[in-house]
């Protein structure tokens, strides 16, 4: 039966990064109508077509009409998705689904846009509401007062203050700087991979490469969050333990 639920689990999140995907490239022109349609000729998908993982694998990566290759990130980052949100249900996480969700989405709308839109933070306010107890109300607002400060000198992103203290404020400092520090090695390995120019400490400070990982910052959190499941294991039997 357990491992019945954790498949549920998986087929949730994977459609949920694919509809997550759709919500962020689309809003705030989204439409309740809208139908998902090829990026290249604009044709109306079928329903095979749509089906998360599957669907690519049953075209063959292409387009049927105009045969154009679709991109392969999009099974991948389902697959991720659902092994994600299995990861949860065997961790008993479920009351950090919505959390990460904002995340997710978060890191989708910045990726494609450089830019969040402050509405898609109310998605964490179940898991809020669900660890009420347990929220680092003063931590949080240290450090968003602090980094507030840098982001005054451009040293930061308001958003990336706003997202690290939410962060903060769910989780203890031990999971924050973990995520953060595997953020930043995630960023520095895909500039690498995209062969961009080796910068020296100084440079780190130029503005374009500043705002370059801005921009990168909010979708590797997504793949860093990893990182906070290790920790999350351990909270959850530490609340076992707790409890008994």
């Amino acid at each position: 039966m357990k491992y019945f639920l954790y498949l549920i689990f998986f087929i949730f999140g994977a459609c949920i990064i694919s509809f997550l995907k759709v919500i962020a490239h689309d809003y705030p022109q989204i439409s309740l109508t809208r139908r998902s349609h090829c990026d290249y000729c604009g044709r109306i998908l079928r329903w095979f077509e749509i089906i998360p993982i599957v669907g690519y694998f049953i075209v063959n990566g292409k387009c049927y009409s105009c045969k154009n290759q679709i991109i392969f990130w999009n099974p991948i980052l389902e697959l991720i998705g659902g092994l994600f949100f299995a990861l949860t249900g065997y961790l008993q996480g479920q009351n950090y689904l919505a959390f990460f969700t904002m995340l997710i989405l978060l890191s989708f709308s910045d990726y494609y846009f450089g830019y969040i839109y402050p509405i898609f933070y109310l998605l964490c306010i179940p898991t809020l509401i669900l660890n009420m107890q347990n929220l680092n109300i003063l931590t949080a607002v240290i450090i968003y007062l602090s980094l507030l400060l840098l982001s005054r000198h451009g040293l930061i992103g308001l958003g990336d203050v706003e997202l690290i203290a939410l962060i903060s404020l769910v989780f203890n400092l031990s999971i924050l700087l973990w995520t953060l520090i595997l953020a930043c090695l995630l960023c520095l390995i895909v500039f690498g991979i995209n062969k961009k120019k080796i910068v020296s400490i100084y440079s780190l400070f130029n503005n374009r490469f500043r705002n370059n990982l801005s921009n990168l910052f909010y979708y590797f959190y997504y793949y860093s969050l990893g990182n906070i499941f290790c920790n999350l294991s351990q909270l959850t039997h530490s609340s076992h333990h707790l409890a008994s």
